[in-house]
């Protein structure tokens, strides 16, 4: 159990620091200015989604939730938006000069984090789902 929390661990962070920094060397090389800290936006997608796999990992050794995780995921992936909303919202509602590229350097965070839990979180659901008999 702890092994896996620790893959999971490590993994994100492998990530997190990959892509971080390949995100702030292309902004650096278009000569891009983020008006937002894209290391709190990558710290925040990090560790909700870190969080988010070990908490899965968790319920699926219990007998209550096993069934339920695929719909729990949908719930947590609404709830890590409505959070990042809310965190960001200084950014994203009241910014005036809040343009598309901005809003892409919002989004790609996301869909690196979302690319590792997904993984995770599929890997899980794999192992949870009965057997299927072949004749």
């Amino acid at each position: 159990m702890i092994k896996q929390i620790g893959i999971y661990l490590v993994s994100f962070m492998l990530l997190l620091l990959i892509g971080f920094n390949s995100h702030q060397l292309i902004l650096s090389q278009l000569a891009i200015d983020t008006p937002f800290s894209l290391k709190k936006v990558y710290v925040f997608h990090g560790a909700f989604s870190l969080l988010l796999c070990t908490n899965f990992f968790l319920l699926f050794h219990t007998k209550k939730f096993k069934d339920q995780l695929g719909f729990l995921y949908l719930v947590s992936v609404a709830l890590k938006i409505i959070l990042f909303c809310i965190v960001f919202s200084e950014h994203i509602f009241t910014e005036d000069s809040f343009t598309q590229t901005d809003g892409i350097n919002f989004l790609i965070p996301m869909a690196v984090m979302l690319f590792l839990e997904v993984f995770f979180i599929n890997k899980l659901l794999k192992k949870s789902s009965p057997v299927k008999n072949t004749k």
